[in-house]
């Protein structure tokens, strides 16, 4: 009798497995923070690991982080003893673990989500626009 009940304990251990996994979102770096209450044109997205931001606010901040990036780089570019440090600046900006990666990731992520809701189609106040 236990060895059924054991059984049984696993196949329903695993189909609730199975269906929490086919009910995850495939994103990593953001994902939109209310999909049903969504502006289209500027939705509010969560960053991973950083923060919740409008989808505007992030390409604002890719555009300042970037920004700073090159001021960054012409004063390195210049030479002297601050030299060094403004290189390993950059390299901490511009790697995978810094934000901006996750910035645009999430910005890409965002506009997949929104391609594939305005691909599905349906019933909808407001036209999501291409992406």
């Amino acid at each position: 009798m236990q060895n059924n009940d054991l059984k049984y304990r696993l196949k329903q251990i695993i189909r609730e497995e199975i269906t929490l996994a086919l009910k995850e979102d495939s994103y990593k770096f953001g994902k939109l923070a209310d999909p049903k209450k969504m502006d289209p044109n500027d939705p509010m997205v969560k960053v991973t690991g950083f923060a919740s931001m409008n989808r505007s606010s992030i390409r604002s901040q890719i555009v300042d982080r970037l920004s700073g990036a090159l001021a960054t780089a012409k004063d390195a570019a210049r030479g002297g003893t601050e030299s060094y440090q403004a290189y390993k600046q950059l390299q901490d900006l511009i790697s995978d673990a810094g934000i901006l990666y996750k910035l645009i990731g999430a910005e890409l992520d965002t506009a997949n989500a929104l391609e594939a809701t305005r691909l599905k189609g349906g019933r909808r106040t407001i036209p999501i626009p291409k992406q």
